[in-house]
């Protein structure tokens, strides 16, 4: 099972990136604990947010028996995310604080869809790591 990845030291963008792509490769295999794990969240809308990404990606290309958060196809057949991938098109904000927020595109079967995922860099007391914001349209 995946951990919380933290830095002592503060890392690298390329560092930081890195991360992003296990985070976005857990999901492509299904292994959504293993993603939700692996970094912290602003929100706490994990379900949510993986429903939203299949509502306005898999949606638009299938036709689903039950299109409902609460009926569950989303989460029930995982297949789905093998088609979610992201581009190599990181944008970086300025320093704030503590945080440094960046946010990196999606694709749905290899095309870009027009959402983003956003993220934080964030320094506590002892450690470096990152934040899931919202995965949302751009």
């Amino acid at each position: 099972m995946a951990t919380l990845k933290t830095w002592k030291e503060k890392p690298t963008e390329t560092e930081a990136q890195k991360v992003v792509e296990d985070f976005f490769a857990y999901l492509k295999k299904g292994e959504l604990d293993n993603a939700k794990n692996i970094v912290d969240h602003v929100y706490d809308d994990w379900e949510e947010s993986i429903h939203v990404i299949w509502r306005d990606h898999y949606l638009i290309h299938e036709i689903a028996k039950d299109e409902s958060f609460e009926g569950k196809e989303w989460l029930n057949n995982l297949e789905w995310l093998n088609n979610v991938d992201i581009l190599d098109d990181y944008m970086w904000a300025e320093e704030n604080g503590n945080t440094r927020y960046f946010d990196v595109s999606l694709t749905y079967l290899g095309e870009p869809s027009g959402f983003a995922a956003q993220f934080y860099l964030v320094k506590n007391d002892d450690h470096y790591f990152l934040k899931r914001g919202l995965i949302d349209m751009a």
